[in-house]
């Protein structure tokens, strides 16, 4: 089975979520429920980024998936034939770590790669190793969302989304230009998209 296989749910999971988001972005008088639909629709863009890398790795460990080059597989440990055995695999290999990596954070998700070894690793270092990485915004908004911490708050403001004298506001920082010239909510969709393609290519 190819990897590319999984984009086109993929795509229509961004896709739906955008889609809410932009519904309310064109609401003039916008309640708390609709606020919150399109939030709730930010965390899980996020989510959806983070399965799908996680999805990628974990299957490219079983030498079940081909790229456009073509079999993908564990050259150090060949015998992985499910997703469940990659991820105890991965877990196992960590010296003090009882859990999964971070798979939203690039440097987690390369070095998981590079632990199981798999063929493909240079490839997907070579895209989540990409600098800036836009999403990463998207990020710092997702951590407000749901911890609305001092923590998270100075994260978002150190990551430019919002001034350092500005009250946060979730929804007005996803829909405000970014520095390509389209909405923010809607270049995280893009790029996430554009990621996943050379990842599974």
């Amino acid at each position: 089975m190819l990897l590319a296989r999984r984009l086109p749910r993929f795509y229509s999971r961004l896709d739906h979520l955008s889609g809410i988001i932009a519904e309310v972005d064109a609401m003039a008088g916008r309640t708390s429920q609709q606020i919150f639909a399109a939030e709730k629709a930010l965390i899980q863009i996020q989510i959806e980024w983070e399965h799908f890398v996680r999805d990628l790795i974990l299957d490219s460990a079983t030498g079940q998936f081909a790229n456009g080059s073509g079999q993908v597989t564990s050259r150090r440990y060949p015998g992985l034939c499910s997703r469940e055995a990659a991820a105890h695999k991965l877990v196992a290999l960590y010296p003090r770590r009882l859990f999964e990596p971070d798979w939203y954070l690039p440097s987690e998700a390369i070095d998981a790669a590079i632990r199981l070894d798999v063929s493909n690793s240079s490839q997907i270092a070579a895209e989540l190793g990409v600098t800036p990485w836009p999403i990463d915004e998207l990020r710092h908004l997702r951590n407000f969302i749901a911890h609305k911490s001092k923590r998270s708050a100075l994260s978002v403001r150190g990551a430019g989304i919002v001034g350092t004298s500005d009250k946060i506001d979730v929804l007005n920082a996803a829909l405000r230009y970014g520095p390509d010239g389209a909405k923010r909510y809607v270049a995280w969709t893009n790029f996430s998209k554009g990621a996943a393609a050379r990842l599974a290519a």
